[in-house]
Formats: structure tokens, C-alpha cells, sequence
């Protein structure tokens, strides 16, 4: 015997737990044609029946007892709904509806399922049911109303009602939402209608032109408080004129007085600026006079001074050719740097000596270190001569000797010197 589980005869889906199946032995729910069955468990389709018998439990199928398990019952047959929006309002304020049919059927189960438990809501008794009304109110609430509602709302009611290609945008929009809407509940769209209620061309006339001359009335009554107000305003401006006149001529010749000060003031500054600019251009230009005055004395005393120098330079030289004459080169040398040590400062004489006694120190330490370096290398050639003849004494016997000692210093000396080199002493044979 088939599970009666439609309550209402627009019932489409219900979840029934397995404690509302009858039976001790054997739960099962039997079939109809054009139904499905799932077995539920913990909220997830386990199973899917599309005809025949489905055990949820019961003492012959232990697998179940204690489990939470439910059975969702659906009607796969097509179902038909009719629906309408009767309260849409174009753009110039008239009201329109229209209907139709929306024909479906139940095509994927477990994407129902979850549109079951998530817009049904359980009983008492832990049941969930979802109808066709119920459907209707989401399709209408979530893309009937959105479709229509601003796309009539955008357009005339005279446009709507000559523009076919208009409405046919509008329905094909609608359906479109509709298809993909019931394909995301796993439901399938099998037939869709639409009806437009626009009342007959004579309302729409009178109504479009009922329209225009409130619009009309409108904006006449609009013009009529604009130019209240425009006219009040000008009269309220041309009373302020009228009263700022005087006030206005007050402050015009007032300001034409500061004017004429203004000017007044720059004119005296002007001519006293120019005044002050001729003071001292000729203070400049005496400035000028006077340097180039006090130029010239310095030119002439320079000049007298350069004479008397050349004067003096001639007498020096003159003196000096007559020395030179007289008793040489050395003593004109000699009386020509007295000369120049007499125009000399104390502090310049002793700075010049003590020049003169660091270069003639300078000059003896480099002698004396030229000297004492031909000693060594004299004394290292010494060295190396003997050396050599005592290695060639040993080699080849007894040789007479190539150096000696300078019985006076003590120093080495070719055998063939008469006199030392270093304190000159003579040399006797031995």
C-alpha cells in the first residue's frame, strides 16, 4: 500500500521522519508513479528511489535503527502555476499588470532536496513541506517583482503599449531569470506565458494626456511663482537702489577725495624721489672728480719718485764701474751688497745671516759626508784587494804584497804609494 504524505493538493516535496512510517517489522514507503523518494541521513541524500519499494528501517533492516534518518517524498510530475503582478506603474504614474502560466517539474532531487530544507521549515512533528504556493511566493519575491517592476517603470504607458519588440525584451529578460533561477532549485521550466493588461488605446490616450496637462498645469503654476517672486525681488532690489543713492554718492566722492590725496602724495614723493636721485648723481660725479684728482698726485709723486730712484740707480752704477775699475770685481761686489745691507732692517740683517750660516753649515755637512763616504767605499776596496791577495797567496804560494799600512795613521795604502792619502806622511820602502 503506498505512504499517503500529501496533506494539501498543491504539495509538491515533504520530509517525513522514519518514526512517521509505519510499520515494526519493515519501514517502507511505497512508490506512486511520478514520485521519488530519498533516504536522508544527518541531513545528506544517502539514497535516491525512483519507483518501488524504499526500506528506512525496522526489526528486518537493523542498519538503520537509531540513526537519524528521514525520507523526502517528491511529486516529479509537471506542475502548473499561474501567476501576476497586477500593481506596476510606468514612468508618467499609470498602473498596468500582467499574468501567466509557468509550467515545471522536478528534475535533479538532490538540488531540490536543498532548496527543501533550506525554505521549509519543520511542524511540531519534525515535518517539512514545500508546495507550489511556496514556490510561487520566492519566484515572486526574488525575480518576478525584480524583472518587471523597474523595467516597467523605465517606459511611458503609450510606449509600452504601440512597442511590441518592447515587451518582448521585457518578457524574454523574465524568462530568462525564471530558467535559471528553477535550474539552480533543480527544478525545469516546461511552458511560459505572458499577458499584458495595458486597458484599451482610448485609456491610454486619455490618460497619457490627462498626464501631459497636469504636467502642463504644473509647470504654468511653477512659471506663475517664479515670476511672483521675480517680480518681488526686483522691486525689493530696485527699493534698495533707491536707497543706497545718497549712500552711494556719499562714498563716491569720498572715495574720489582719497583719490586725488593718493595722487597728490605720490606726486610730492616723485619729485622729491628725483630730487634725491640729482643729490646723488652729484655726489657720485664729485666722488669721481676727487679720485680721479687724487689719482693723478699719486701718478705724479710715484713718477718723482721712480725719477729720483733712476737718479740715484745712475750714480750707483757710475760709482760702482769706477770701483770696479779701480780695484776689481770682488770689492764692487763687496760695496754693492754693503749698499744693499745698508737699506736693510735689523730684523731683515739677522734673518739673512742666520739664511747665510745654515746654507755654509749645509754646505760643510754635505762635504764632510762626501768625504767620509769615499773613505768606506776606499776602506771596502782596500778590504777586497787584500782579500783577493790572500786567497791568491794561498793558491799560489808566497806573492809580494799589493797593500800596506801607513805607519802614520794606521790607514791601508796601495804598496806602491810614496805618500798616505789620509795624513799624507811619506811612505819609506820597507
Amino acid at each position: 500500500m503506498a505512504f499517503k504524505w500529501k496533506r494539501e493538493t498543491d504539495d509538491i516535496a515533504r520530509v517525513v521522519p522514519k518514526k512517521q512510517v509505519g510499520g515494526f517489522f519493515s519501514k517502507a514507503v511505497i512508490l506512486a508513479p511520478n514520485e521519488k523518494a530519498a533516504m536522508v541521513k544527518n541531513g545528506v541524500v544517502d539514497e535516491i528511489v525512483d519507483s518501488g519499494k524504499l526500506q528506512v528501517g525496522g526489526l528486518l533492516k537493523p542498519g538503520n535503527i537509531g540513526k537519524d534518518v528521514d525520507v523526502a517524498l517528491m511529486d516529479t510530475s509537471p506542475k502548473d502555476l499561474q501567476w501576476a503582478e497586477n500593481d506596476l506603474w510606468t514612468g508618467d504614474n499609470q498602473k498596468v499588470s500582467c499574468n501567466g502560466l509557468l509550467r515545471f517539474r522536478i528534475q535533479d532531487p538532490k538540488r531540490f532536496f536543498q532548496m527543501l530544507y533550506a525554505y521549509a521549515t519543520t511542524d511540531k512533528k519534525g515535518i517539512r513541506a514545500l508546495s507550489i504556493q511556496d514556490i510561487y511566493k520566492r519566484l515572486e519575491s526574488e525575480v518576478i517583482t525584480l524583472v518587471l517592476e523597474p523595467e516597467v517603470r523605465q517606459e511611458d504607458i503609450e510606449k509600452l503599449y504601440g512597442n511590441r519588440d518592447l515587451r518582448l525584451n521585457i518578457e524574454n529578460e523574465l524568462e530568462m531569470r525564471l530558467r535559471s533561477t528553477l535550474s539552480m532549485w533543480g527544478l525545469e521550466m516546461l511552458k511560459y506565458t505572458v499577458q499584458w493588461d495595458l486597458g484599451s488605446y482610448g485609456q491610454v490616450m486619455q490618460a497619457t494626456n490627462d498626464f501631459q496637462t497636469r504636467e502642463e498645469l504644473a509647470e504654468l503654476d511653477t512659471l506663475a511663482v517664479e515670476g511672483d517672486f521675480e517680480r518681488r525681488g526686483r522691486e525689493e532690489v530696485a527699493g534698495i537702489r533707491a536707497d543706497q543713492a545718497t549712500i552711494a554718492t556719499g562714498n563716491e566722492f569720498q572715495r574720489n577725495q582719497r583719490l586725488k590725496d593718493v595722487h597728490s602724495d605720490l606726486d610730492i614723493d616723485r619729485l622729491q624721489h628725483e630730487a634725491d636721485i640729482r643729490e646723488a648723481q652729484d655726489a657720485i660725479r664729485l666722488k669721481e672728480e676727487l679720485k680721479i684728482s687724487k689719482a693723478r698726485g699719486m701718478r705724479a709723486e710715484l713718477e718723482v719718485d721712480q725719477d729720483m730712484k733712476d737718479r740715484e740707480h745712475g750714480r750707483d752704477m757710475e760709482y760702482l764701474k769706477h770701483i770696479t775699475e779701480a780695484g776689481g770685481s770682488d770689492v764692487a761686489k763687496t760695496v754693492s751688497e754693503g749698499r744693499e745691507y745698508g737699506r736693510m732692517s735689523p730684523q731683515q740683517l739677522e734673518a739673512l745671516a742666520k739664511v747665510k750660516q745654515s746654507e755654509a753649515q749645509a754646505k760643510d755637512d754635505k762635504v764632510n759626508f762626501m768625504m767620509e763616504v769615499e773613505d768606506r767605499e776606499r776602506a771596502d776596496s782596500y778590504r777586497r784587494q787584500e782579500l783577493d791577495a790572500s786567497m791568491m797567496g794561498a793558491a799560489q804560494g808566497k806573492r809580494s804584497p799589493t797593500v800596506r799600512k801607513c805607519p802614520g795613521c794606521g790607514s791601508t795604502v796601495p804598496a806602491e804609494s810614496s805618500f798616505c792619502s789620509q795624513c799624507g806622511k811619506k811612505l819609506t820602502d820597507v
